[in-house]
């Protein structure tokens, strides 16, 4: 898919790995051990189109990498009301971490479709979800078009419905070697018949996005390492959604249960980043 990339650098294809000065906390940051040398992170702060959509994202990578040294991972994040981190910056820190620490680069995206467009029926819902597809779709290419990315070595991350949308994609496009769902639930229409008031007969409803659902992504997945977090204070995701998305996943899904809330915990970063690094 054709995008555009505006970026605060000298024009170029690619954007350059330079965060604007006028971004406060996007500033490069440095952080390894003391015994290995300073490893250089930059954070560009971006845009991109996809369908005559313009979306911001954040591209992290190490400065000075070299072509096809790198680990590609693109993050989607969670929907949470009144969250600072319900946003492109949840996995800020996290990406930034891994760049130091091994070199991968990142793409972190803002989703449109529950956060900004609520839902409100199928009609409208079944083309928004396409629409956060395509877009996500279009993030994924530009992820790859970084020289450093080795493109053998590339995996999507999402949380809640960014998991959705990761897993949906995921089964769509075979070139992601891996997965990681984070506190998801099994049917949009578990969470969009909830929490919003829409009119359409909910059985109806329930199949028309029936084919974005998080278990119909799993099952299509073709048998790619895929990791599963949950959390067992979970308020949105009951045990019975958790054990059927793992159903759903097949037998070489990898699972992994906290006792934490619905946000997970740095234990789950430290076990999610540990089993990307193992997977790519």
């Amino acid at each position: 898919m054709a995008f555009l990339v505006f970026a605060c650098a000298s024009p170029a294809p690619i954007p350059t790995l330079t965060p604007p000065s006028s971004s406060p906390g996007l500033s490069p940051t440095a952080a390894a051990p003391s015994a290995t040398p300073i490893v250089t992170v930059n954070t560009t702060d971006l845009s991109f189109q996809s369908g005559g959509r313009t979306t911001a994202a954040y591209l992290v990578a190490p400065a000075d990498a070299a072509p096809g040294s790198a680990r590609g991972i693109l993050w989607f994040h969670w929907l949470e009301t009144g969250a600072p981190t319900s946003n492109r910056t949840e996995f800020l820190d996290e990406a930034k971490a891994l760049a130091a620490s091994d070199g991968s680069v990142s793409l972190l995206v803002d989703g449109t479709f529950a956060w900004k467009d609520a839902p409100s029926g199928i009609e409208h819902d079944k083309t928004a979800v396409e629409a956060d597809l395509a877009m996500l779709d279009a993030a994924y290419d530009l992820l790859l078009a970084q020289p450093a990315v080795d493109p053998a070595r590339t995996a999507l991350v999402g949380h809640d419905y960014g998991a959705m949308y990761s897993a949906a994609l995921f089964a769509a496009n075979e070139r992601p070697v891996a997965l990681v769902v984070m506190a998801s639930t099994a049917h949009w229409a578990d969470w969009n018949l909830r929490y919003w008031p829409i009119t359409d007969d909910a059985d109806a409803y329930r199949a028309a996005l029936a084919p974005y659902d998080l278990v119909t992504s799993l099952a299509g997945s073709g048998g790619r390492p895929t990791l599963l977090q949950f959390a067992s204070l979970d308020q949105y995701v009951p045990a019975d959604i958790a054990d059927e998305i793992t159903a759903a996943a097949g037998p070489g899904v990898t699972r992994q249960n906290f006792d934490t809330g619905h946000e997970l915990t740095q234990e789950a970063r430290t076990e999610r980043d540990a089993w990307l690094l193992a997977n790519l």
